[in-house]
């Protein structure tokens, strides 16, 4: 039984994990953040939207039929990439990746010979249980307010003092104070019982996903990442979103 073989065993399921998990990683974010209305968008959003999908698709179809949905999932990432530019090309080159991983186990595993060897079931069970935590992980990272294991916010002598944003229609004033309480006013709306808070873990940071610092107060939520000698993100309030760049005054 060849090495090779063995090699093309390992990777496909290798494979399939890998492109359960990114599959189900961008799957949550259309749940979040809703499926966006293809037919509302530009054109190159729209194709964007679509070839996206089909990489999604083609990830979960490898299971059943794994040439042809690693080609697709191949096909979708590599039409979408371009679209989009090279702003975190880095992250949608694993899913390419992992579709082209499966063209090249199915070519391989094509011919009956070495059928009889598998991938011994406790390195499955291991890579199994890894794929449950980094599900959970997930999870907590997406849908924790803020994360579990995200550390309590003691600010900075960077982080406190007064920091203010001309709006489209007004403007909005926050004074962090050194108990990470917040004070100021969005409008003429005073702020009311707001604080400051990290908004990810450290397996947020890792990932990238979410904001360094989040600001609760009635009514509104605005997460915020140091960008400079700014702070950066976005305003929601009333359901309605605004883009907030705060310069400390």
């Amino acid at each position: 039984m060849s090495v090779m073989w063995r090699a093309a065993v390992i990777g496909r399921w290798t494979a399939r994990i890998a492109g359960t998990l990114m599959a189900l990683f961008f799957l949550a974010f259309f749940v979040g953040e809703s499926f966006p209305n293809i037919f509302r968008l530009h054109w190159r959003e729209s194709l964007s939207v679509l070839a996206l999908s089909a990489g999604v698709v083609g990830l979960l179809l490898a299971w059943i039929w794994e040439g042809l949905g690693g080609a697709v999932a191949l096909a979708g990432m590599v039409l979408f990439m371009p679209l989009t530019g090279t702003r975190g090309i880095g992250l949608f080159l694993v899913p390419a990746a992992i579709g082209l991983l499966h063209v090249v186990c199915w070519w391989r595993l094509r011919s009956t010979t070495g059928v009889g060897w598998e991938v011994p079931r406790k390195i499955l069970i291991v890579v199994g249980l890894a794929v449950v935590v980094f599900i959970l992980l997930c999870a907590n990272e997406m849908f924790g307010m803020p994360p579990l294991m995200t550390p309590a916010l003691h600010p900075s002598l960077e982080l406190v003092g007064t920091w203010e944003a001309n709006l489209p229609t007004m403007d909005a004033v926050f004074t962090i104070n050194p108990d990470a309480s917040v004070s100021g006013r969005i409008g003429d709306a005073t702020v009311m019982n707001a604080r400051i808070i990290y908004n990810r873990s450290w397996f947020g940071r890792l990932m990238h996903w979410r904001t360094d610092y989040l600001i609760v107060g009635d009514r509104f939520t605005a997460p915020l990442t140091p960008r400079g000698v700014g702070l950066e993100g976005t305003l929601f309030r009333s359901q309605k979103p605004f883009t907030l760049r705060l310069r400390r005054q």
